[in-house]
């Protein structure tokens, strides 16, 4: 499987993230603020990016 990171967890970040997994690659997604990355992990939802 190919591996993919983005650097920057916004709107834009997130959906490229989303493409990148729906075609198969393994995804890696950074984000610069720790309350976002525990939004995320926790949440599994971006809070940049509602509802998808």
């Amino acid at each position: 499987m190919e591996r993919f990171a983005v650097i920057g967890a916004g709107a834009w970040g997130t959906a490229l993230a989303m493409v990148a997994r729906r075609a198969g690659r393994s995804v890696i997604l950074q984000a610069h603020e720790p309350d976002v990355a525990a939004e995320i992990n926790s949440s599994h939802q971006n809070p940049y990016l509602p509802g998808v």
